[in-house]
């Protein structure tokens, strides 16, 4: 007489019958930037206190317990969808130190620093929302957001400059300079201000603007200056 079980694998095994979808398994690092990209989606729209880790992880495509396999919280999750972008473009401004520091000029410099740039802006411009969040929903969070993170980058942007900024400047300053322009864009942008563009319009000028004022400052030297009457 044959078992229930083998009535079952017997049924399972019958032309037509539905197939279990397999799941994906992607590298640990790969699910992570998946969910990241996936919380800064449900971020944006419901912000850190009304977002669901389910709503999450349906986003991510993944189970409630995968999110927790990567971040200890939601809270760690949101930090991290904040700030991780912002890292990453500040690790590629370390690759290229050494080209910097090779440039004849300020706009040699800003040849250089183009990509870079671009990609601060953008990254920038993605995040806003979420970063305006982090720092202003709670003060208290907001402090300890700051200080534990945003100083900490800030600092180590003005640690890349050192040695590249004019006399009489603080690398630390000019980094913190950098960041506010790079807010100030976003703000622009997520509001459409109209002087860096429209929000979804291509980043190439605003980019280029930032890259310049941030390697040559906005003052014509003297010999480019026109003459007075």
């Amino acid at each position: 007489m044959a078992s229930r079980s083998d009535d079952k694998a017997a049924r399972g095994a019958e032309p037509g019958a539905p197939q279990r979808r397999k799941r994906a398994y992607l590298p640990a690092a790969e699910r992570r930037r998946q969910i990241i990209a996936a919380a800064q989606q449900v971020f944006a729209r419901s912000n850190l206190k009304g977002a669901r880790t389910r709503d999450i992880a349906a986003a991510a495509a993944v189970n409630q317990a995968t999110i927790f396999e990567h971040f200890a919280s939601k809270e760690a999750l949101f930090e991290a969808a904040v700030i991780e972008p912002l890292v990453e473009a500040m690790q590629g401004m370390h690759a290229r130190r050494r080209r910097y520091e090779d440039a004849s000029g300020p706009e040699e410099l800003a040849e250089l620093a183009a990509e870079s740039a671009r990609r601060h802006v953008e990254d920038t411009v993605e995040v806003f929302p979420l970063l305006v969040a982090a720092l202003f929903s709670d003060p208290d969070m907001g402090r300890a957001f700051y200080r534990e993170h945003l100083d900490p980058l800030i600092r180590a942007r003005g640690e890349i400059l050192e040695g590249l900024e004019r006399d009489g400047l603080d690398p630390e300053f000019v980094g913190l300079a950098i960041f506010g322009m790079q807010i100030a864009i976003g703000l622009d942008r997520h509001f459409e201000g109209g002087i860096t563009g429209g929000r979804g319009e291509d980043m190439s000028r605003a980019a280029s603007q930032f890259v310049r004022m941030a390697t040559g400052g906005f003052a014509r030297s003297r010999q480019a200056r026109p003459k007075r009457n």
